[in-house]
């Protein structure tokens, strides 16, 4: 299966490896990995019946920036929420570089650069009874370049037709040298879970 997507142009094979449950791996390059604050907007909309998905809640967690090529290549966010729901028991989002709304919110888009751009989940979660798309992106006004210390993200919220909308933010803090944080969709609870395809996503 790899080899036969391994063939087809760049967006495409990456939008047909995550309908699949991502066999090519695009989860898995290496990144810079930052200790990360995120927090929830006090007027957020946010779906009911999740612990985690609260109004003006503020956790610590890891996000991931990678691949570190320079090239126009699929980028991705990785966010984990260590010990969200106990201990060892962590909540973990997947975002590649995409597009705003249906259907560009399932297309995966190389780029050249990890700002300026708008990251998905390409695939649903469940929210509760809810499903949605959860995704991030740099605000009007980020300084350009590569994302680092000090850099903030909108997390964001979509339904499975409509555009993305800022639920909270995420402000990256300093980087972890060598840092072996992995992140995998199957990573939920607390009335959040990824659907297949995404729930296969590992990183």
């Amino acid at each position: 299966m790899g080899d036969n997507l391994a063939t087809l142009p760049h967006t495409v094979r990456s939008t047909v490896s995550g309908a699949l449950g991502d066999p090519l791996r695009v989860f898995a390059e290496p990144g810079q990995v930052f200790q990360a604050d995120v927090t929830f907007d006090d007027d957020a909309r946010l779906p009911g019946l999740t612990q985690l998905l609260r109004p003006g809640r503020r956790y610590t967690t890891f996000v991931r920036i990678a691949p570190l090529s320079r090239d126009a290549v699929v980028r991705t966010v990785c966010v984990k929420f260590p010990d969200a729901y106990g201990p060892g028991d962590d909540q973990d989002f997947l975002f590649a570089s995409s597009g705003d709304g249906a259907p560009l919110h399932h297309v995966a888009f190389p780029t050249t650069r990890a700002d300026n751009q708008l990251y998905s989940s390409l695939w649903p979660y469940l929210a509760g009874v809810r499903p949605v798309v959860f995704g991030a992106s740099a605000p009007a006004g980020s300084r350009s370049g590569a994302l680092s210390r000090g850099d903030r993200l909108d997390f964001l919220l979509g339904g499975l037709i409509g555009r993305f909308h800022r639920i909270g933010d995420i402000r990256l803090g300093s980087e972890i040298p060598r840092a072996s944080v992995g992140f995998a969709a199957s990573n939920s609870g607390g009335g959040l879970r990824a659907l297949p395809p995404a729930l296969f996503y590992r990183g």
